[in-house]
């Protein structure tokens, strides 16, 4: 009865042992672990990136609209600056220029005789340029500003 209770506990070590075995053999079940971490982690790495990478992308991209928005502003200052010297001084001639909070904008040279005059204005902000044409078909008795736009090019 020992013998067979010493087989059977012998068979029982040897089962466990070679269940052990099969089961994990060379400890590959921690390295298949650590490796899908590092993979999860890659993973979530580079969507971060991404994600912060097109955060600043869009900062970029507003801080532009802003500069241009604000170069813009400054050249229909200057539009308005130069009709108001067009209306006041007889032979204004613009080539000049105003400063405003440390950033400039330009009336550049009055073109047309008489009552009809076409006056241009530039502004640039951090490499954001804004050029804007007024056309006034008469300036007395009454001013009559025939058009206002922006031009890509004069």
């Amino acid at each position: 009865m020992a013998t067979l209770n010493k087989q059977i506990t012998t068979d029982k070590t040897d089962l466990y042992k070679s269940v052990a075995i099969r089961k994990n053999p060379r400890g590959e079940a921690g390295f298949i672990a650590l490796i899908s971490m590092l993979i999860i982690g890659a993973l979530v790495l580079v969507v971060s990136v991404g994600v912060s990478l097109r955060s600043l992308g869009e900062a970029d991209v507003s801080s532009g609209k802003e500069m241009a928005h604000r170069a813009l502003a400054l050249a229909n200052l200057c539009a308005e600056a130069g009709l108001m010297k067009v209306i006041s001084i007889l032979n204004y001639a613009g080539g000049e220029s105003i400063i405003v909070d440390g950033e400039s904008c330009d009336i550049l040279a009055v073109e047309g005789s008489g009552n009809s005059k076409t006056l241009k204005t530039e502004s640039t902000v951090s490499g954001y340029t804004r050029k804007l044409k007024v056309s006034i078909s008469q300036i007395s008795p009454a001013v009559t500003v025939s058009g206002w736009e922006e031009v890509a090019d004069f």
